[in-house]
């Protein structure tokens, strides 16, 4: 790996631009790996010669290519001997991929159940799982659910007969597992054992895990049960359900 190369790597794990420029702004980013924390100074002089004293060498203030070759070693570790820069790339990628794909969808569900939602992915991550929340509504289903929320909007309710769930109120959500191959792409498993962990999670957090089967091998579907309705009947609840949608108040508030 060049100096470029090394510049570049820094860069990219830094939030940088990547173009193998060594400028003020990458210094700046070179602090912050070392020290974490943003200088006090920002003049790159002053900076320089303080990324030198952490790396131990001559604090002379000025670039130099044993300056940038120590701070790469210090900044990546063992990491540091890798020769291919687009391998540090397409790892870095995927894992802002991987936190770009669930915010995106994170953003179109209801706040009331976003925090269950994140809480579900990070213990999973604890446990060496991938998610990601996905869409597994058919057609047919998803014309169903835009008919089911063209009459929410008008506010016409049909009674309990009416297939309503907590699912019309954004209330419920699926979570897939994702696998890397032998060639480090994410690929979804529709069917795993680990479903069934991530199954026991989800309810460890306050969800219900729809399947009446907790040792199912298959993609869960999570729904958000209010704590309000804990003894109420289906059709209770979602009348209630139906109210404070239509009066713009908190799903899962006590009131």
């Amino acid at each position: 790996m060049n100096n470029s190369d090394k510049i570049k790597a820094i860069q990219l794990k830094a939030g940088l631009k990547v173009d193998g420029i060594v400028s003020l702004k990458t210094w700046i980013g070179i602090y912050d790996l070392l020290f974490e924390a943003l200088p006090t100074e920002t003049g790159q002089a002053a900076l320089i010669k303080a990324i030198q004293q952490k790396l131990q060498i001559e604090a002379e203030g000025k670039p130099s290519a044993k300056t940038l070759d120590r701070a790469y070693v210090a900044i990546f570790g063992s990491e540091a001997n890798t020769d291919s820069l687009e391998e540090y790339q397409y790892e870095v990628a995927q894992e802002q991929q991987e936190d770009l794909y669930n915010e995106t969808i994170l953003k179109k569900m209801p706040k009331e159940v976003v925090p269950f939602a994140k809480e579900l992915i990070h213990i999973a991550a604890d446990e060496g799982i991938c998610l990601r929340l996905i869409n597994s509504l058919k057609v047919e289903d998803q014309n169903k659910a835009k008919e089911r929320k063209h009459q929410l909007s008008r506010h016409i309710f049909i009674d309990a007969q009416s297939n309503f769930s907590s699912c019309n109120f954004g209330l419920a959500f699926d979570i897939g597992i994702f696998e890397r191959n032998t060639t480090g792409e994410l690929i979804f498993k529709d069917q795993s054992p680990l479903y069934a962990k991530v199954a026991q999670l989800g309810e460890s957090i306050g969800l219900t895990c729809a399947s009446s089967n907790k040792n199912s091998t298959a993609v869960p579907h999570f729904e958000l049960r209010p704590a309000w309705a804990v003894r109420m009947k289906e059709s209770e609840m979602i009348k209630e359900l139906y109210r404070r949608k239509k009066e713009n108040i908190n799903l899962l508030a006590f009131i």
